[in-house]
């Protein structure tokens, strides 16, 4: 809420006074300019300990493999979903160049060797991935990849006392840029893109996949286990930080101890299909309703499976920044923007994603780990066969 207030606050200030206030603002974008230089670094220590310990959690057995493959496919089909409904909503065509898709790909793929710094996320995703594979096997390495991973948590911790003028500093310079009508207008209508995006999302996974799959009654997951989680995941913004409330109302829905100390604290970290689904949505959004930039299905395709990663194993920051920060980075190289629209571009994004639709999505990813956790407990006996079914305990509501 700090941050939402502050970012709201941010715009009026900018747009109410953008002469005094302009040095704020090209100082909020010089600073953006000295991030960006640094994602590939960020993507590369970031991505590659999250994929060693997939890469082991991988090897856990039959219901941790099909655990983790869910993930996978409710990130990728999330994904998806964003890219449709935002290609249909924003009219974009299939290809933006004479040549077609393929000459349009080809063409962004040449932009991107001819320009090393722009291709350097995606390398430092294929590096990470090299690495993350063998730390998975490695002990040693792993060993050196777990502490990089903790040192990433504090880190993040300490980016929260951080955020609140940081994200005050973006809202002036959305202020700065659009003015307070303008740029609060397209606060609010990032807000109602994302909480209907989610919404759909929510919808899909509780009245089709929980009530089929999971075999429960909707009604009731929704006064057990929806409304208290969902609440407590907007208040926090934070996965990690709902996790130990997560797990005590998935298991007072009826959840097994078995499935819920498994799904639940891999969910926390893996699962972001809210983050992947909205992420592509937003670049329609942002280069053609906000920038006027035209973009095609070639490039969201492209990006898809990007983003899908990301979801999938980057570790969380506050407010979102960490996926919001790779998402615009890889749309401004994808699409060669020049200064200082890239800066303007990547600000902009970041800012917009932040307060009411992080809080979005962030109860669309939790309470998605706790709809998966129902599924696989409706599911129980195909992992662990009938007799384990009896060992199903109610410890949290004997406490």
């Amino acid at each position: 809420m700090w941050t939402f207030l502050a970012l709201v606050l941010g715009i009026v200030l900018g747009g109410a006074l953008p002469g005094p206030l302009a040095p704020v603002a090209t100082a909020t974008a010089a600073f953006i300019r000295l991030i960006v230089l640094l994602v590939p670094a960020l993507i590369f220590v970031a991505l590659s300990p999250a994929i060693a310990t997939l890469v082991r959690r991988g090897l856990a057995g039959r219901f941790a493999g099909a655990v983790i493959l869910w993930y996978v496919l409710s990130s990728t089909v999330a994904g998806l979903f964003g890219l449709l409904v935002s290609s249909l909503l924003f009219r974009i065509p299939f290809s933006i160049e004479r040549a077609g898709a393929w000459g349009e790909a080809a063409g962004m793929m040449g932009a991107l060797l001819e320009q090393p710094t722009a291709s350097l996320p995606l390398l430092a995703i294929l590096g990470a991935i090299a690495l993350g594979g063998l730390g998975g096997w490695v002990d040693g390495l792993y060993r050196v990849l777990e502490r990089i991973e903790t040192g990433i948590a504090r880190a993040g911790d300490r980016l929260g006392y951080v955020l609140v003028p940081l994200i005050l500093a973006f809202g002036i310079t959305l202020g700065v840029r659009f003015g307070a009508r303008l740029g609060l207008g397209h606060y609010g209508m990032m807000a109602l893109y994302t909480g209907a995006l989610c919404l759909v999302w929510w919808a899909f996974y509780l009245f089709v996949l929980v009530r089929r799959l999971g075999g429960r009654a909707p009604r009731e997951v929704l006064s057990t286990y929806y409304v208290p989680t969902a609440v407590f995941a907007a208040g926090t913004c934070s996965s990690l930080a709902t996790l130990p409330v997560n797990l005590a109302n998935a298991k007072r829905a009826g959840v097994r101890d078995e499935v819920a100390d498994f799904v639940l604290p891999f969910g926390a970290v893996a699962n972001l299909d809210a983050s992947a689904l909205a992420y592509v949505a937003y670049a329609p959004f942002v280069l053609t309703y906000v920038f006027g930039v035209e973009v095609s299905w070639t490039i969201l395709l492209m990006a898809w499976p990007v983003l899908v990663l990301f979801s999938i194993a980057a570790p969380g920051l506050p407010a979102g920044m960490g996926t919001a920060l790779w998402s615009s980075t890889l749309f401004a190289s994808m699409l060669g923007l020049a200064e200082p629209v890239r800066t303007e571009f990547i600000t902009t994004w970041i800012a917009l994603s932040g307060g009411l639709p992080d809080m979005f999505r962030t109860a669309t990813n939790c309470t998605g780990d706790g709809f998966t956790a129902l599924i696989f407990d409706g599911q129980f006996d195909r992992f662990f066969g009938p007799q384990a079914g009896s060992r199903h305990t109610r410890s949290t509501d004997d406490a």
